[in-house]
């Protein structure tokens, strides 16, 4: 059975093409023929979440002229840095993008949309244009294409469940000893359908009784894909998570810390960079000069990335030495206490599932399976913007003459998970606020602003609302002094933030 037959996508399976190939003519014809009542125009915020415009399909004509020329929006309900008195801009759709929405009652056909001036040119400050322009800025200078991918965490609240006091640990955990196994599946499921590329999805380590309530952690990761791609599933991914929190009766949250002394969430993505379809992270089974340049790009601009990684207070109490979440700027190969890490690859000849099965096999190279992972990001990432500024550090790195000499320098082969106190480190530390972290995107701004990848508006705009949150002292005050009842008002706060 060929791909696109296969295809969970319903309206790539009745066009029989892939969806990078849906042309105008073809959003219509399935519209039509699939009798489709309702077309929705989605789009990401300055707050993260996935917004929406709804049209009646009334006639072909209007139809033709809305996926044409989109619908003209006030910009400045949508991002607060554009003035009132020059704010229309033109929201139009990507035909890629298009999915049968699954919870519609209303047979509708959603699209995710890209931000034009009145010129018609794509706004400079909308992130997924600024993703935009970071990969094409990577590609001139290095010939090389890029692919990412996420690790989505998330917690299920329900009222408390005396059956599940236990607090061992839920990793991996399966029916009958884990409650929402289900909404789990169902959601790669229509994550998948709605065009999302996932790998798997598991339940994750934490899960507890904490004031009434019962958490339950798990993830969904995906393939590495392009990065506009990537960041496209992300979104559609946590707006579906959330609408089957709905439909289930819980509460779904990226929320990065629930409780210290708790397991936290992260949204940690993985890269690789590619060059006529060869991985050039990886080649006979050691990292590439070029994976190490780009590590040590990424960690050379640490600091300054968590202003697009971790954007909120609640995200720095996830991060706090002792919360078992990286925290030191170094990279390991298999070490997950690090901020980067070089996960376990591929590099057997012949594949170990014929080994096992005693089965021969064609020797089969897998090494295109291998990315790097950063694993200091969380649920308040917009993924555009951070992904964006990932590459940023990657361009940064690779063009460092100095960059071999860095990687080993930040190369940790400890367990940096120890208790305060039982091993010293040589390593800096990531900001512990958002104040802190604005401080780093202001001694850094001009490696994003570099080529114009990140506008000045959008570096400014960043800064001061980092410090808006004047948190410094708030993080030390649970640093010193653990859980209070303020800390429990700071997570009802951010609960459903991002």
């Amino acid at each position: 059975m060929s791909s696109i037959q296969n295809n969970p996508n319903l309206i790539v399976r009745y066009l029989q093409k892939p969806a990078t190939e849906f042309t105008k003519g073809d959003l219509i014809r399935y519209i039509e023929e699939r009798e489709i009542e309702m077309l929705n125009f989605r789009y990401v915020a300055e707050d993260g979440k996935l917004k929406t415009i709804n049209f009646m399909v009334t006639s072909p004509d209007e139809l033709d002229m809305v996926l044409s020329t989109g619908e003209r929006v006030d910009g400045s309900s949508i991002f607060s840095y554009l003035e009132p008195n020059s704010s229309d801009l033109y929201l139009v759709p990507r035909y890629k993008t298009a999915f049968l929405n699954p919870f519609a009652e209303v047979p509708s056909v959603d699209l995710l949309c890209s931000f034009y001036t009145p010129d018609g040119e794509p706004l400079e400050s909308s992130p997924e244009n600024i993703l935009k322009k970071a990969k094409k800025q990577f590609y001139k200078e290095t010939s090389m294409s890029l692919k990412m991918m996420g690790e989505l965490e998330y917690y299920v609240m329900s009222p408390s469940h005396e059956a599940y006091e236990s607090s061992e640990n839920g990793y991996h955990g399966a029916e009958p000893f884990t409650l929402y196994e289900k909404l789990r599946v169902e959601a790669i499921k229509l994550i998948a359908r709605c065009g999302g590329m996932v790998r798997f999805g598991h339940a994750e380590g934490g899960r507890f009784n904490y004031h009434g309530k019962y958490y339950e952690q798990h993830e969904i990761e995906f393939s590495p894909v392009d990065p506009e791609d990537a960041s496209d599933q992300l979104v559609i991914a946590k707006w579906i998570l959330r609408m089957l929190g709905k439909k289930y009766n819980v509460n779904v949250t990226f929320i990065p810390k629930v409780s210290l002394n708790q397991p936290g969430s992260g949204m940690h993505f993985h890269f690789l960079a590619e060059q006529a379809g060869h991985n050039m992270m990886i080649e006979n089974g050691e990292l590439t000069s070029t994976a190490l340049k780009m590590i040590a790009g990424v960690l050379d601009m640490a600091p300054a990335l968590t202003s697009f990684a971790n954007t909120t207070p609640i995200s720095y109490i996830r991060i706090l030495p002792g919360q078992r979440a990286a925290h030191h700027i170094c990279w390991g190969k298999q070490n997950r206490s690090t901020l980067v890490r070089v996960p376990l690859g591929w590099n057997n000849k012949q594949p170990l599932g014929a080994l096992l099965n005693q089965q021969e096999a064609e020797q089969v190279n897998y090494a295109f399976r291998q990315t790097i992972e950063y694993r200091g990001s969380d649920g308040s990432t917009n993924p555009y913007l951070f992904s964006a500024a990932l590459i940023v550090a990657f361009m940064n790195g690779l063009s460092d003459t100095e960059a071999i000499k860095k990687s080993d320098k930040y190369l940790c082969e400890s367990n940096l998970f120890l208790k305060d106190g039982q091993q010293e480190q040589p390593y800096k530390q990531l900001p512990m606020s958002c104040f802190e972290s604005a401080e780093m995107l202001e001694s850094h701004r001009h490696f994003f602003e570099e080529d114009q990848v990140f506008p000045k508006s959008i570096i400014n705009h960043t800064i001061l609302k980092l410090r808006s949150f004047n948190d410094k002292e708030l993080i030390e005050n649970f640093r010193t002094y653990g859980e209070n009842q303020e800390l429990l008002a700071l997570i009802d706060e951010y609960l459903h933030y991002m």
